[in-house]
């Protein structure tokens, strides 16, 4: 009841904060105007890419999941599965909440916790691969245009590219090494143990030699199911293309056209990777500066600020409101019982 609580307090801050800066900086007459006047095709399909962006992204869930182990429903939990970690990763720094929020609905479906992190754990360094190709292909194609334009944008793409490399290196040591794995593990519950947050250490440290042996002979399965890999790794593509095509779309809304639909989204995948070095909730603050300096190459000064809130709108705020509903008003134990 707790953790609901604050949920709903971090909800309705950020919500509060997120539309008073635009409220006080634009006007709500002067926003609404603005928004009325938008083409309302450009924006519904915009709001098809976000949908089509949660979707692909369960897609590569459930391909992962279906070979690993099967529950009745499979489909409809892992939107559940996906939902509950967009809303997690959205309430929390550097979205670090979202694949253990993600675990435990796992987990309470009646998946293994070793073997939920082995799919959890594959489903991220294919999203690691793909994010990280995405970055250097834009850098090869596009890193002169917006490094003469945008100022520090030498430092979005070297902060962002060495924060993946080093996730990734770092995740392909822990599933790889038993040992390594084991050894940071109980690092941590010796910490929890001295500052006595950890009840019955050895009953713990024993459950873990159970759960990381069964989730490092699922994570090594891996290697025998190179179709599984081929198809998640396309639907993760497809789902950051959709991802990275909503402001193209917003752009378009205003009536311009410019720009071609190849730079907008390059614009995006620098700004997505500048974001994952920002230590707030959904990069709070950075996350809309670097909007404004990305893209105010492309939108018209009276427009960004519109242009932002919009692009937020459809991108954060609205997995934070559909993820609040599976997670504050349909628990999991009421959709097992249906």
């Amino acid at each position: 009841m707790k953790n609901k609580i604050l949920n709903i307090i971090i909800v309705i801050a950020s919500a509060c904060i997120f539309l008073s800066f635009f409220l006080f900086t634009k006007g709500l007459n002067t926003l609404i105007r603005e928004i009325r006047n938008l083409n309302t095709g450009w924006i519904i399909l915009s709001v098809l890419m976000m949908i089509m962006f949660l979707f692909f992204e369960m897609l590569v869930l459930y391909v992962i999941t279906k070979q690993f182990y099967k529950i009745e429903n499979l489909f409809i939990k892992c939107i559940r599965f996906e939902v509950i970690g967009q809303f997690f990763g959205a309430i929390t720094p550097f979205a670090a909440a979202s694949h253990p929020a993600q675990l435990y609905e796992m987990n309470e479906s009646g998946i293994p916790a070793g073997t939920g992190v082995s799919i959890l754990m594959i489903k991220f360094m294919l999203h690691q691969v793909i994010n990280i190709i995405i970055l250097v292909l834009a850098i090869l194609f596009k890193f002169n245009y917006f490094y003469l334009k945008v100022p520090y944008f030498l430092y979005f793409c070297i902060s962002g590219l060495v924060v993946h490399v080093i996730i990734m290196i770092i995740a392909t040591l822990f599933l790889i090494s038993k040992k390594l794995t084991q050894n940071i593990l109980f690092f941590c519950l010796n910490i929890l143990k001295k500052i006595k947050l950890l009840k019955n250490p050895e009953e713990t440290y024993r459950h873990l030699e159970v759960e990381l042996e069964t989730f490092h002979k699922t994570a090594t399965m891996i290697i025998k199911y190179k179709k599984l890999c081929i198809y998640a790794s396309i639907f993760t593509f497809l789902q950051w293309l959709a991802y990275f095509t909503i402001p193209y779309c917003i752009y378009r809304s205003f009536g311009f056209n410019y720009v071609d639909v190849f730079t907008m989204v390059v614009a995006q995948i620098f700004l997505i990777n500048f974001m994952a070095i920002i230590p707030l909730p959904g990069a709070e603050g950075g996350a809309e500066g670097g909007f404004y300096l990305m893209y105010g190459l492309f939108f018209k000064s009276g427009t960004i600020i519109t242009a932002i809130f919009l692009w937020r709108l459809i991108t954060y705020y609205s997995s934070i409101a559909i993820g609040s509903v599976f997670t504050l008003l349909l628990p999991n134990s009421k959709l097992n019982k249906n």
